[in-house]
């Protein structure tokens, strides 16, 4: 079931589900498994996977959270609501937020990270969990569908194209190219200071990284199996932008049409890359967006049943 290839972004590591505890919570249960990612943090070395089962399912969607302190009670309705539709809601813990945030730091915390290989190890991280929560979920025996919210757009994207089993994605207040991510969004500018800082990279350093390096990256590449260290930048290798040109299934997108943390040009190359994706917009922005999350949760179902 591992499956591993050398050198693979995500794909290095197994994505065997293993259980280590199962607890009752309120409207379900919470399944805790190993994280097949080896962290050098003890909290974060397990996976919190929180799944509200329906009475008459006919599939199940995984909910990937955005990043953050203060968001998962928000958007845990997502999940717990999936089952008034019919079908499963699961919610997995990103790594280093909320129950898996080290001592010493705050939740998501560790995501704004400068350094673009270190980062690059927490994005790895965060998809080598979403691909064991994929295999955990197969056991029910139901079609699988992805849903990503913000940050949680950005996994479900990489996580999609390197497995075939999520049938379906929707995807909420996200986007692509970490240029505009970087130095166009309000959510970045801890690491704009960064790298100010340190002077490891500026606006104009990044634009030229984009305009010329970019294009002949993704060009050379033929399939979603990105070799660790085989881009001029790290970060390219673990941009959602890269990998959806690999996502095969058909994508529903929301974008907020006043959102300060993804930029609309971030949102609408990624729309643009996708091969089969449809893209509304809402009239909010990001962290408003919440406030149309029954408009999302209809508009989705629908999408997953077409």
């Amino acid at each position: 079931m591992g499956g591993q290839k050398e050198n693979i972004f995500a794909l290095r590591f197994s994505k065997e589900p293993q259980i280590i505890n199962e607890k009752s919570m309120d409207g379900g249960k919470e399944l805790i498994l190993k994280s097949n990612f080896p962290s050098e943090y003890p909290e974060n070395s397990k996976i919190f996977l929180e799944f509200y089962p329906s009475k008459s399912a006919k599939g199940t969607v995984l909910f990937i959270h955005g990043t953050g302190q203060k968001n998962l009670k928000y958007l845990r309705w997502f999940a717990k609501h999936f089952p008034d539709f019919s079908y499963n809601g699961a919610l997995m813990v990103l790594p280093y937020h909320f129950s898996r945030t080290p001592k010493g730091y705050k939740s998501g915390e560790l995501f704004m990270e400068a350094e673009s290989d270190k980062l690059r190890g927490r994005f790895e991280n965060a998809v080598v969990d979403a691909l064991t929560c994929i295999e955990y979920l197969k056991n029910y025996k139901l079609p699988l569908f992805l849903m990503g919210y913000s940050f949680g757009g950005f996994i479900a994207t990489i996580t999609a194209s390197l497995s075939e089993t999520p049938e379906k994605l929707s995807l909420v207040v996200t986007g692509g190219n970490f240029y505009h991510i970087t130095w166009k969004s309000f959510a970045t500018r801890v690491l704009r200071v960064k790298y100010e800082e340190d002077e490891s990279c500026d606006p104009k350093k990044c634009l030229t990284y984009h305009l010329k390096d970019y294009p002949k990256f993704v060009d050379n590449l033929k399939d979603a199996h990105v070799e660790l260290g085989s881009a001029p930048i790290s970060c390219f290798e673990y941009d959602p932008l890269t990998y959806a040109p690999f996502v095969k299934q058909p994508v529903l997108m929301f974008g907020a049409l006043f959102d300060i943390f993804i930029p609309r040009k971030s949102t609408f190359e990624l729309y643009q890359a996708f091969h089969k994706a449809t893209l509304h917009w809402i009239p909010s922005g990001h962290l408003s967006s919440i406030l149309f999350k029954r408009t999302i949760i209809r508009e989705t179902v629908h999408f997953f049943e077409i």
